[in-house]
């Protein structure tokens, strides 16, 4: 089913559904949730379960009409929520389906817990639900200003957390982290902020990317977003990837900062010949075994480009590798050799699977 929202009955039809699922009730299930925000049409699936029915029931304790048992329990769900991530999601489920009354406990709840928190992941985990009621909020005539106010103080305090968040991580950790920071940079280019907040979440990246005790997963990740941003050149970029590849720098190290940064951005390597030197030379640089080691790693990276791009790649490499040094000539079959060469790496390069 497709709902138009500038129309007053799909608008209707719509906030019924988000109640309903509020009182677990998922009579419509959104079938495009990650696509459609942003316009004003919605398209649910609709499948009635006969258990819905006790549900309904069984949510009489929270209010005796479905606006007012949604309203009841998601002030339920605030009031034992203690992390700031989980109730911007609560708050903005509440907005959603025009919960008035949860919507100002959510709001009250989440100004408490924003003004004593100094977790990087919690608030940065914040910035996207926010951000998407603030940037689409015109769909259900939504009064955002509030909201406006408050997320624009979390990114700057996102900011400042940065530099003390990316520290000596494990794996596990760096990688939520780089998570968290990928998508609030997302959710920060939607919102267009003050260029005073924009200029705080970026020099929270650029302290990041300088600190020495900085995991390299994360600085890798603050680098690639520095330089979709335009506050780091190609040419720095490069040199920045070079310096970090080096052959000085341990292994595991290289690795993480090569993840962090091409891990959303692949294809830079099929048009950026300084970049794709950089990693090229550090490539040659590994031992057979280090090398073998690390391919479950370029699957990783590469699993985000399609079977086109990655062909792209493999082309710009081979390209890259017939200029030939002075001196040396090709060899008579020169073109199979490299037909040959191309089969064994189609499979480890275009492999979508991660495993080694």
């Amino acid at each position: 089913m497709s709902v138009d929202l500038r129309s007053d009955s799909g608008l209707f039809r719509s906030t019924l559904l988000h109640r309903l699922n509020v009182l677990g009730v998922h009579w419509g299930k959104l079938t495009d949730s990650g696509r459609s925000r942003g316009t004003f049409r919605e398209r649910w699936t609709m499948s009635w379960e006969p258990e819905y029915a006790v549900r309904l029931v069984e949510n009489l304790v929270h209010g005796p009409t479905i606006e007012k048992a949604a309203n009841g329990r998601l002030i339920q769900m605030i009031g034992a929520t203690t992390s700031l991530d989980a109730l911007a999601a609560l708050v903005q489920g509440a907005i959603t389906a025009n919960l008035s009354e949860a919507s100002t406990a959510g709001l009250a709840a989440l100004e408490e817990r924003a003004a004593r928190s100094s977790e990087c992941l919690e608030i940065l985990a914040s910035v996207p639900p926010l951000a998407d009621i603030i940037r689409y909020g015109e769909a259900r005539k939504t009064e955002t200003a509030r909201l406006s106010g408050l997320l624009e103080r979390l990114i700057v305090e996102g900011g400042i957390a940065l530099a003390y968040a990316a520290r000596d991580l494990d794996a596990q950790a760096s990688t939520a982290l780089v998570g968290a920071m990928r998508k609030a940079d997302e959710a920060i280019k939607l919102v267009e902020p003050a260029q005073d907040v924009l200029n705080a979440w970026r020099n929270g990246l650029a302290t990041v990317l300088d600190g020495s005790r900085s995991t390299a997963l994360v600085a890798g990740c603050a680098a690639h977003l520095l330089y979709e941003a335009g506050h780091l050149s190609a040419e720095a970029a490069a040199g920045l990837i070079e310096r970090r590849l080096s052959p000085g720098t341990p292994v595991t190290e290289a690795a993480g900062f090569f993840e962090g940064f091409f891990s959303t951005a692949g294809q830079r390597l099929i048009y950026d010949e300084s970049l794709r030197g950089a990693v090229d030379a550090w490539l040659k640089s590994l031992d057979e075994d280090a090398f073998i080691a690390h391919l479950p790693l370029l699957r990783r990276v590469f699993s985000h480009l399609d079977s086109m791009e990655r062909r792209r790649l493999i082309e710009a490499v081979l390209g890259r590798i017939r200029r030939l040094p002075v001196g040396l000539t090709p060899t008579p079959n020169g073109d199979e050799a490299w037909r040959r060469h191309l089969e064994r790496l189609g499979p480890l390069l275009m492999s979508g699977n991660g495993n080694g």
